[in-house]
């Protein structure tokens, strides 16, 4: 297995848009129109492979807690996502963690660096703590999050270099 494709740590950004996608065009449900064509510009089918043929994937606590915060965002004149439509949603994105074999990690507030903290917050932060850690390759689209674990010779992947992957041999 090629470093690119050892068990990765994915941040929020990725994986509520595969979540979303996932939950969209399984279950028919509506998400919001600018939601809608967000999605339509990202390889999905691409991240879709990579997530499964890349297992475990990893993450540290916080990004699964900001799924939350996602879900209830909305855009303006986009309905409230309430009731029936978010436990359904619960309901399969713990199935798709569980098929993905999300592995949770904790990574406490003493362990970030004070810099990165402060100028990144504590999800992308402990990312970079896990990163180091378990000496893996990070998936994201966060500008700032890429520059950083640069900086620090991680390895990141995104939509672009997902999609590449998936082209040269279907993952």
């Amino acid at each position: 297995m090629s470093p690119e494709t050892k068990s990765p740590i994915i941040d929020t950004n990725m994986l509520f848009d595969f979540l979303m996608w996932r939950f969209h065009t399984a279950t028919g449900t509506g998400i919001h129109q600018s939601l809608r064509d967000h999605l339509s510009s990202k390889p999905m089918d691409a991240l879709k492979s990579y997530l499964e043929t890349s297992k475990p994937i990893q993450a540290p606590f916080h990004v699964v807690a900001e799924l939350q915060g996602l879900t209830k965002k909305r855009t303006r004149g986009e309905p409230k996502w309430t009731g029936s439509t978010r436990a359904a949603f619960w309901r399969f994105v713990r199935e798709e963690l569980v098929q993905i074999e999300l592995q949770e990690h904790p990574v406490y507030i003493t362990e970030l660096d004070t810099e990165e903290l402060a100028q990144l917050g504590p999800t992308d932060a402990s990312i970079i703590v896990l990163a180091m850690r378990l000496d893996t390759v990070v998936l994201t689209e966060d500008g700032s999050l890429k520059d950083r674990c640069n900086r620090r010779q991680i390895p990141v992947l995104d939509y672009g270099k997902v999609l590449q992957l998936w082209e040269r041999s279907p993952i």
